[in-house]
Protein backbone atom coordinates (compact mmCIF):
# COMPACT_ATOMS: atom_id res chain seq x y z
CA UNK A 1 0.00 0.00 0.00
CA UNK A 2 0.76 2.79 -0.72
CA UNK A 3 2.10 4.75 2.99
CA UNK A 4 2.46 8.10 1.65
CA UNK A 5 -0.84 8.95 -0.08
CA UNK A 6 -2.68 7.23 3.16
CA UNK A 7 -0.95 9.68 4.73
CA UNK A 8 -1.63 12.74 3.42
CA UNK A 9 -5.69 12.00 2.90
CA UNK A 10 -5.80 11.35 6.24
CA UNK A 11 -3.25 14.94 7.37
CA UNK A 12 -5.72 16.70 5.04
CA UNK A 13 -9.09 15.87 6.68
CA UNK A 14 -7.69 16.26 9.91
CA UNK A 15 -6.48 19.76 9.15
CA UNK A 16 -9.69 20.06 8.17
CA UNK A 17 -11.38 18.55 10.77
CA UNK A 18 -8.84 20.76 13.28
CA UNK A 19 -9.76 23.96 11.57
CA UNK A 20 -13.40 23.68 11.84
CA UNK A 21 -13.46 22.57 15.45
CA UNK A 22 -11.35 26.08 16.74
CA UNK A 23 -13.78 28.34 15.16
CA UNK A 24 -16.01 26.91 18.55
CA UNK A 25 -18.95 25.80 16.53
CA UNK A 26 -20.41 22.82 16.55
CA UNK A 27 -19.41 20.22 13.97
CA UNK A 28 -22.80 19.52 12.74
CA UNK A 29 -23.41 22.86 11.85
CA UNK A 30 -20.99 21.93 8.71
CA UNK A 31 -23.10 18.82 7.59
CA UNK A 32 -25.33 20.70 5.45
CA UNK A 33 -27.38 18.72 2.74
CA UNK A 34 -27.98 21.27 0.48
CA UNK A 35 -24.06 21.93 0.23
CA UNK A 36 -23.51 18.11 -0.27
CA UNK A 37 -25.88 17.39 -2.80
CA UNK A 38 -25.08 20.03 -5.79
CA UNK A 39 -21.17 19.91 -4.89
CA UNK A 40 -21.43 16.36 -5.26
CA UNK A 41 -24.08 15.88 -7.69
CA UNK A 42 -23.33 18.83 -9.80
CA UNK A 43 -19.50 17.28 -9.79
CA UNK A 44 -20.84 13.47 -11.22
CA UNK A 45 -23.22 15.39 -13.44
CA UNK A 46 -20.39 17.68 -15.25
CA UNK A 47 -18.21 14.42 -15.07
CA UNK A 48 -21.11 12.52 -16.80
CA UNK A 49 -21.19 14.88 -19.46
CA UNK A 50 -17.50 15.59 -20.60
CA UNK A 51 -16.65 10.97 -19.90
CA UNK A 52 -18.47 8.47 -20.47
CA UNK A 53 -19.74 7.01 -17.27
CA UNK A 54 -17.35 3.85 -17.52
CA UNK A 55 -14.40 5.82 -17.20
CA UNK A 56 -15.85 7.94 -14.42
CA UNK A 57 -16.18 4.81 -12.49
CA UNK A 58 -13.27 3.32 -13.55
CA UNK A 59 -11.37 6.10 -11.88
CA UNK A 60 -12.29 4.91 -8.88
CA UNK A 61 -10.40 1.31 -9.42
CA UNK A 62 -7.24 4.00 -10.51
CA UNK A 63 -6.79 5.63 -6.91
CA UNK A 64 -7.48 2.66 -5.08
CA UNK A 65 -4.99 0.49 -7.24
CA UNK A 66 -2.40 2.88 -8.64
CA UNK A 67 -2.17 5.20 -6.14
CA UNK A 68 -3.12 3.71 -2.67
CA UNK A 69 -2.06 0.33 -4.02
CA UNK A 70 1.73 -1.18 -4.17
CA UNK A 71 3.68 2.36 -5.43
CA UNK A 72 7.31 1.16 -4.87
CA UNK A 73 9.11 0.80 -7.84
CA UNK A 74 11.98 -1.63 -7.37
CA UNK A 75 14.62 -0.78 -10.16
CA UNK A 76 17.30 -2.69 -8.78
CA UNK A 77 15.32 -5.78 -8.46
CA UNK A 78 14.32 -5.77 -12.25
CA UNK A 79 17.35 -5.49 -13.23
CA UNK A 80 18.75 -8.52 -11.48
CA UNK A 81 15.70 -10.13 -12.85
CA UNK A 82 16.68 -9.36 -16.39
CA UNK A 83 20.39 -10.37 -15.50
CA UNK A 84 19.26 -13.69 -14.32
CA UNK A 85 17.15 -13.84 -17.35
CA UNK A 86 19.83 -13.62 -19.81
CA UNK A 87 22.41 -15.83 -18.08
CA UNK A 88 19.65 -18.55 -17.52
CA UNK A 89 18.71 -18.21 -21.08
CA UNK A 90 22.07 -18.01 -23.14
CA UNK A 91 22.98 -20.54 -21.11
CA UNK A 92 19.94 -22.99 -22.15
CA UNK A 93 19.17 -23.13 -18.33
CA UNK A 94 15.38 -22.42 -19.04
CA UNK A 95 13.24 -22.33 -22.57
CA UNK A 96 10.81 -19.40 -23.44
CA UNK A 97 8.02 -19.92 -21.26
CA UNK A 98 10.44 -20.57 -18.34
CA UNK A 99 12.26 -17.77 -18.80
CA UNK A 100 8.88 -15.49 -19.10
CA UNK A 101 7.83 -16.87 -15.70
CA UNK A 102 10.98 -15.81 -14.31
CA UNK A 103 9.52 -12.21 -14.89
CA UNK A 104 7.24 -10.45 -11.87
CA UNK A 105 6.21 -7.38 -14.17
CA UNK A 106 3.77 -8.07 -16.56
CA UNK A 107 5.49 -5.76 -19.07
CA UNK A 108 8.78 -7.18 -18.88
CA UNK A 109 7.02 -10.94 -19.20
CA UNK A 110 5.59 -9.46 -22.50
CA UNK A 111 9.01 -8.32 -23.60
CA UNK A 112 10.68 -11.47 -22.77
CA UNK A 113 8.09 -13.91 -24.67
CA UNK A 114 9.01 -11.75 -27.67
CA UNK A 115 12.76 -12.40 -27.61
CA UNK A 116 12.11 -15.86 -27.08
CA UNK A 117 9.79 -16.76 -29.65
CA UNK A 118 13.01 -16.06 -31.97
CA UNK A 119 11.13 -14.17 -34.90
CA UNK A 120 11.14 -10.87 -34.72
CA UNK A 121 14.75 -8.88 -35.00
CA UNK A 122 16.61 -6.12 -32.56
CA UNK A 123 14.81 -3.24 -34.24
CA UNK A 124 11.56 -5.36 -34.29
CA UNK A 125 11.02 -5.96 -30.77
CA UNK A 126 12.41 -2.52 -30.00
CA UNK A 127 9.61 -1.02 -32.29
CA UNK A 128 6.40 -3.25 -30.76
CA UNK A 129 8.11 -2.30 -27.15
CA UNK A 130 8.42 1.52 -27.54
CA UNK A 131 4.57 1.40 -29.09
CA UNK A 132 2.98 -0.34 -26.46
CA UNK A 133 5.09 1.90 -23.74
CA UNK A 134 3.37 5.13 -25.45
CA UNK A 135 0.16 3.28 -25.50
CA UNK A 136 0.65 2.74 -21.47
CA UNK A 137 1.81 6.31 -21.07
CA UNK A 138 -1.31 7.81 -23.31
CA UNK A 139 -3.58 6.05 -21.15
CA UNK A 140 -1.84 6.78 -17.45
CA UNK A 141 -1.61 10.24 -18.22
CA UNK A 142 -5.11 10.65 -19.58
CA UNK A 143 -6.07 9.08 -16.06
CA UNK A 144 -4.25 11.65 -14.49
CA UNK A 145 -5.51 14.54 -16.83
CA UNK A 146 -9.52 13.47 -15.90
CA UNK A 147 -8.32 14.01 -12.03
CA UNK A 148 -7.38 16.82 -12.68
CA UNK A 149 -10.43 18.15 -15.35
CA UNK A 150 -12.88 16.87 -12.09
CA UNK A 151 -11.12 19.07 -9.79
CA UNK A 152 -12.60 22.41 -11.69
CA UNK A 153 -16.07 21.40 -10.60
CA UNK A 154 -16.14 21.65 -7.21
CA UNK A 155 -15.59 24.96 -6.86
CA UNK A 156 -17.36 26.22 -9.40
CA UNK A 157 -20.63 24.37 -8.09
CA UNK A 158 -19.66 24.80 -4.41
CA UNK A 159 -20.13 28.62 -5.47
CA UNK A 160 -23.55 27.81 -7.48
CA UNK A 161 -24.93 26.37 -3.55
CA UNK A 162 -23.83 29.56 -1.96
CA UNK A 163 -25.61 31.87 -4.54
CA UNK A 164 -28.55 29.58 -4.70
CA UNK A 165 -28.15 30.24 -0.16
CA UNK A 166 -27.29 34.00 -0.76
CA UNK A 167 -30.56 34.29 -2.98
CA UNK A 168 -32.97 32.16 -0.05
CA UNK A 169 -31.61 35.08 2.24
CA UNK A 170 -32.29 38.23 0.39
CA UNK A 171 -35.98 36.74 -0.45
CA UNK A 172 -36.38 37.43 3.43
CA UNK A 173 -35.01 40.75 3.79
CA UNK A 174 -37.70 43.07 5.03
CA UNK A 175 -39.57 40.61 7.10
CA UNK A 176 -39.79 40.63 10.87
CA UNK A 177 -36.73 39.99 12.10
CA UNK A 178 -35.42 39.30 9.26
CA UNK A 179 -31.94 40.76 10.52
CA UNK A 180 -31.71 38.09 13.29
CA UNK A 181 -31.27 35.64 9.97
CA UNK A 182 -28.99 37.28 7.64
CA UNK A 183 -25.69 36.34 9.73
CA UNK A 184 -26.47 32.12 10.20
CA UNK A 185 -28.33 32.52 6.67
CA UNK A 186 -24.99 33.27 5.45
CA UNK A 187 -22.52 31.01 6.80
CA UNK A 188 -24.86 28.07 6.04
CA UNK A 189 -24.64 29.44 2.40
CA UNK A 190 -20.75 29.27 2.71
CA UNK A 191 -20.53 25.71 3.66
CA UNK A 192 -21.34 25.09 0.29
CA UNK A 193 -17.97 26.95 -0.97
CA UNK A 194 -16.18 25.14 1.70
CA UNK A 195 -16.96 21.56 0.10
CA UNK A 196 -16.33 22.87 -3.42
CA UNK A 197 -13.07 24.13 -2.43
CA UNK A 198 -12.01 21.42 0.04
CA UNK A 199 -12.63 18.49 -2.15
CA UNK A 200 -11.09 20.08 -5.27
CA UNK A 201 -7.93 20.98 -3.07
CA UNK A 202 -7.53 17.90 -1.00
CA UNK A 203 -8.66 14.81 -3.36
CA UNK A 204 -8.86 15.65 -7.18
CA UNK A 205 -6.11 18.13 -7.47
CA UNK A 206 -3.49 15.86 -5.37
CA UNK A 207 -4.35 12.61 -6.49
CA UNK A 208 -3.86 14.01 -10.30
CA UNK A 209 -0.13 15.56 -10.07
CA UNK A 210 0.61 12.19 -7.68
CA UNK A 211 -0.59 10.09 -10.49
CA UNK A 212 1.39 12.28 -13.04
CA UNK A 213 4.61 11.72 -10.74
CA UNK A 214 3.36 7.88 -10.32
CA UNK A 215 3.64 7.67 -14.16
CA UNK A 216 6.91 9.30 -14.78
CA UNK A 217 8.49 6.55 -12.56
CA UNK A 218 6.49 3.74 -14.17
CA UNK A 219 7.29 5.03 -17.63
CA UNK A 220 11.24 5.25 -16.66
CA UNK A 221 11.15 1.26 -15.38
CA UNK A 222 9.16 0.18 -18.74
CA UNK A 223 12.24 2.35 -20.56
CA UNK A 224 14.88 0.15 -18.62
CA UNK A 225 12.78 -2.97 -20.00
CA UNK A 226 12.78 -2.10 -23.26
CA UNK A 227 16.91 -1.64 -23.46
CA UNK A 228 16.75 -4.89 -21.57
CA UNK A 229 14.73 -6.94 -23.72
CA UNK A 230 16.74 -5.47 -26.72
CA UNK A 231 20.08 -6.60 -25.09
CA UNK A 232 18.90 -9.97 -24.25
CA UNK A 233 18.12 -10.55 -27.74
CA UNK A 234 21.38 -9.61 -28.32
CA UNK A 235 23.11 -12.44 -25.90
CA UNK A 236 25.51 -9.36 -24.70
CA UNK A 237 27.97 -9.89 -21.87
CA UNK A 238 26.06 -9.80 -17.83
CA UNK A 239 28.85 -7.06 -17.41
CA UNK A 240 27.93 -4.85 -20.15
CA UNK A 241 23.60 -5.38 -19.58
CA UNK A 242 24.57 -4.76 -15.96
CA UNK A 243 26.08 -1.44 -16.64
CA UNK A 244 23.89 -0.51 -19.37
CA UNK A 245 20.94 -0.63 -17.23
CA UNK A 246 22.62 0.87 -14.70
CA UNK A 247 22.64 4.04 -16.75
CA UNK A 248 18.94 4.68 -16.15
CA UNK A 249 19.60 4.92 -12.60
CA UNK A 250 21.09 7.71 -10.70
CA UNK A 251 24.55 7.02 -8.82
CA UNK A 252 23.57 5.94 -5.93
CA UNK A 253 21.03 3.77 -6.90
CA UNK A 254 22.97 1.47 -9.44
CA UNK A 255 23.59 -2.29 -8.96
CA UNK A 256 27.00 -2.84 -7.73
CA UNK A 257 29.28 -5.85 -8.98
CA UNK A 258 29.13 -7.91 -5.81
CA UNK A 259 25.09 -7.49 -5.89
CA UNK A 260 24.97 -8.37 -9.47
CA UNK A 261 27.01 -11.73 -8.72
Amino acid sequence: MNISSLVGVLVGLAVVAASLTETGMDLKFFLNFHGVVIVCGGTFAAAAISYPLNKIFMLTKVFFNRLLGKSKIDYQATIEQMLDINKKFSLGLVSGNDAANLATHPFLKEAVILVADGVLSEKEIRAVLEQRLKTIEYQYHHEAQMFKALGKYPPAFGLLATTLGMIALLQKIGQPGAEKLIGPAMAIGLVGTLYGIGLANLFFIPVSDALVDKTEDEMALRRMMVEGAVLLKQRVNPLFMRENLNSFLMPKDRIRRKSAA
